[in-house]
């Protein structure tokens, strides 16, 4: 196990004030080399700043507990009343042995954990909803317990007793799937949030990066960088009127949480096509076994990336994308650069062939096609959508003409 980094600096609790039960604990990774990779990992960093910001106002926690190997980051939260570890970047991580040190801390009574861009929309009210369920769960001795945004795709979840995590398999290299672990192999009770906006939206890719630039709920930190970020906006806006016409047709593609997007109830009034496949495909490990298989991948191979997508157009009048799942299917082993590179439309950035086909037949094909993981059929897209209605009633988004019309 390694050595547990000294803290940069340790919160100052004013005399007297009552200090809260629950201690806030983020990650945020450096990122990689690419320009590419520092675009969204720069955004990452703004928005755990912003988690922090909002944090510390939330009486019920009582430490913020920032592990990273970002300098610069480490440098910018020290001064926020925060305990920085500043991990060494050359050593081996082990996501589940880390948290498991930090959260053994004697200081350390009642774990939150975030990925440090999992809630850029988190809002204050679910925040206090969160802790407030921890706590309860606390008092209860009988059983511990997990609560979650996701039960085996987390982002960010608490739990009690904080020695859970020593009754599980800690996964090495992802958060996804501890709560689902604790939950089966610890025998914690799983309670998960409600699904919002705040709690599925996270920042994985250029796509999350640009349906955040875009909506009016970007907190200060993540606006200040967005804003000076070269992002496939264009592409985004063209798809935003389509997505609040009773006229249009969508078709989603991937991970899709038809929870959210199969009810008619839902922001989105267009008819949908849903193409749902190899949901808990990282939680599972089938990306990396090369298990994952589509449908839609068969059709791709098939006719062809650009008649592929001409048949795509005739069915929806917008796309959205999760290419993760097509390229697992097509045993492409791509690194974050090729992945977000293809997310953002930089087709010259792309190294990988298939990938560079695949992602210049996106970008011609006749109807937008917007590209991401897994967040561009939820988070993102719900992000996306409550931008085009704020537009919307605001008037300044054009009509949409049916395709009864235009033909």
């Amino acid at each position: 196990m390694e050595t547990p980094a000294q803290p940069l600096h340790v919160p100052v609790v004013a005399p007297g004030a009552r200090r809260g039960r629950v201690s806030l604990v983020a990650f945020a990774g450096r990122g990689g080399d690419t320009p590419v990779e520092r675009l969204v990992a720069g955004a990452q960093h703004a928005a755990t700043l912003d988690l922090l910001d909002l944090a510390r106002e939330e009486p019920l926690i009582g430490g913020l507990i920032l592990a990273t190997d970002a300098p610069e980051l480490a440098a910018r939260a020290a001064g926020t009343r925060t305990t920085v570890h500043l991990d060494d970047s050359g050593r081996p991580f082990h996501f589940g042995n880390r948290l498991r040190e930090i959260v053994e801390r004697p200081e350390v009574e009642v774990p939150l954990y975030f990925s440090g861009a999992s809630a850029p929309l988190l809002s204050a009210t679910s925040l206090r909803e969160t802790c407030e369920r921890l706590l309860a769960s606390a008092e209860d001795t009988r059983r511990g317990t997990v609560v979650a945004n996701n039960l085996w795709s987390a982002d960010f979840f608490g739990f009690t007793p904080k020695s859970s995590l020593g009754r599980i398999d800690l996964p090495g290299a992802h958060d996804n799937s501890v709560p689902g672990l604790l939950a089966r192999q610890a025998g914690l009770a799983a309670e998960i949030l409600e699904a919002s906006l705040g709690t599925i939206f996270d920042l994985d890719t250029p796509a999350d990066l640009t349906a955040l630039r875009l909506h009016v709920g970007c907190r200060p930190h993540a606006r200040a960088y967005l804003d000076s970020c070269d992002l496939p906006v264009a592409r985004f806006e063209a798809a935003m009127p389509y997505l609040v016409s009773n006229k249009a047709q969508l078709a989603l593609i991937g991970r899709v949480n038809a929870t959210v997007w199969g009810s008619s109830t839902s922001d989105i009034p267009a008819a949908k096509r849903l193409f749902v496949e190899e949901r808990g495909m990282v939680a599972f490990g089938r990306d990396a076994s090369g298990e994952a298989r589509s449908l839609v991948g068969h059709l791709y191979q098939a006719v062809g990336p650009t008649q592929f997508f001409r048949h795509l157009a005739e069915l929806a009048d917008v796309v959205m994308f999760d290419s993760r799942v097509l390229f697992a299917h097509l045993g492409l082993r791509l690194s974050a650069n090729d992945r977000f590179a293809s997310d953002i439309g930089d087709v010259g950035a792309i190294e990988d062939p298939v990938a560079r086909e695949f992602t210049q037949a996106a970008l011609g094909a006749p109807v937008p096609v917007l590209l991401g993981g897994h967040g561009i059929v939820a988070g993102s897209l719900w992000a996306l959508t409550q931008a085009a209605w704020d537009r919307a009633d605001a008037g300044t988004l054009p009509e949409v003409v049916g395709r009864e019309s235009q033909a």
